[in-house]
C-alpha cells in the first residue's frame, strides 16, 4: 500500500489492491461487507499515521495514555461496481479526508474507487469519539489536535445519526436471533471488533430470518445492500451472549432495522437498505 497526504494535511490517498484486506470470509473471487468494512478501517488507521504529529495515534488505537477513539457512528453507502468490478485482484483508490472536529469528536470520510476506471465502489462517514479508557466516557482531543484543524470547528456537522426507530408494536414483527461471541470476534483490546456486529446482523436479517420467512420479500439472501448506517452504543466480551432484534420497515420492505441487545441493554442499531432488483450476494 502507498500512502499520499494532501498539501492541506486533511485527506490522504491511498491505493492498493483488493486481497491485501481479503480473508477467508470473502467468497466468489471478490470482497464482502466484512473485507469492505476492512478496508474503511485500515484507511482511517493510514490517515491518522501520516498526521501522527503530536503523537496521539497509539494513544487513540490502542488505549496508551488513558485515552482512545471509539467509532460512534457510520454510514456506509455501497455502490454497483462493489457487486460487478471488484475482485481479489482489483486495484482501489481510497481518499479519507477529515471534514469535522469537535471538542471530543470528528468526522472522516472516505471514497473507495476502482484505479483504472474512476467508478465509485463505496463511500463512508464515520464519527468518531475520544473517550477515557476507565470511565467510558468523552474527553477533550489533543489541544494541539485541536488547533491544528480550527478552521473545521465551525462548519456544520456533516454526518449524524437520526433517530433510531422504536420496535413496533406487533411483537409478531420481531426476528430475534442469538448469537455467542466467539475468539474470533475480539479484536487486540479483548473487546467484541466493531465490523462483526454488522455480521451478526446480516446472519440474523439476512442468512437467517429470510429462510426462516420472517420478512415479506424471501429472497433478501441474494439480495445486494445499498446502504447501511451504524450506531455504536456499548461493547461486548468473548462469551458473551447478544440477541440481534430485526423487523421490516412499515412502508419498505427492502429496510431492515436491527438491534444488538446484551443483557437487555441495546448496544448497537443498524439499518440496512437492499436492492433486491440485483440477484447477487456478498455474504
Amino acid at each position: 500500500m502507498r500512502v499520499i497526504q494532501s498539501s492541506d494535511g486533511k485527506e490522504t490517498t491511498s491505493s492498493f489492491t483488493v486481497d491485501e484486506f481479503t480473508d477467508k470470509h470473502d467468497i466468489e473471487g471478490g470482497l464482502t461487507y466484512l473485507g469492505l468494512c476492512n478496508i474503511l478501517k485500515h484507511a482511517g488507521f493510514d490517515w491518522w499515521s501520516v498526521k501522527d504529529s503530536f503523537g496521539v495515534m497509539d494513544a487513540f488505537f490502542y488505549g496508551h495514555g488513558g485515552t482512545t477513539i471509539f467509532v460512534r457512528s457510520q454510514h456506509m453507502h455501497v455502490y454497483p461496481a462493489f457487486y460487478s468490478k471488484v475482485t481479489n485482484k482489483s486495484l482501489l483508490l481510497c481518499k479519507v479526508k477529515i471534514v469535522f472536529v469537535g471538542k471530543t469528536s470528528l468526522v472522516l470520510h472516505t471514497v473507495l474507487r476502482l484505479e483504472q476506471t474512476g467508478e465509485l465502489v463505496a463511500t463512508s462517514s464515520v464519527v468518531l469519539v475520544c473517550v477515557d479508557t476507565t470511565t467510558r466516557r468523552p474527553v477533550a482531543l489533543p489541544t494541539g489536535f485541536i488547533q491544528k484543524y480550527s478552521d473545521l470547528q465551525n462548519v456544520p456537522r456533516p454526518y449524524k445519526v437520526s433517530g433510531f426507530p422504536r420496535f413496533p408494536c406487533s411483537p409478531e414483527k420481531l426476528y430475534r436471533y442469538s448469537v455467542s461471541v466467539a475468539e474470533n470476534d475480539i479484536d487486540r483490546n479483548n473487546h467484541t471488533i466493531q465490523s462483526h456486529y454488522l455480521k451478526f446482523c446480516m446472519d440474523a436479517a439476512v442468512q437467517r430470518g429470510a429462510r426462516e420467512q420472517a420478512y415479506s420479500i424471501p429472497n433478501k439472501g441474494v439480495a445486494v445492500v445499498k446502504e447501511i448506517t451504524m450506531e455504536y452504543m456499548g461493547e461486548s466480551i468473548l462469551n458473551d451472549t447478544l440477541v440481534v432484534v430485526s423487523w421490516e420497515d412499515d412502508i419498505n420492505p427492502n429496510v431492515i432495522y436491527n438491534v444488538i441487545q446484551k443483557e437487555g441493554r441495546d448496544i448497537f442499531n443498524c439499518v440496512v437498505t437492499f436492492d433486491n432488483a440485483v440477484i447477487r450476494s456478498k455474504m
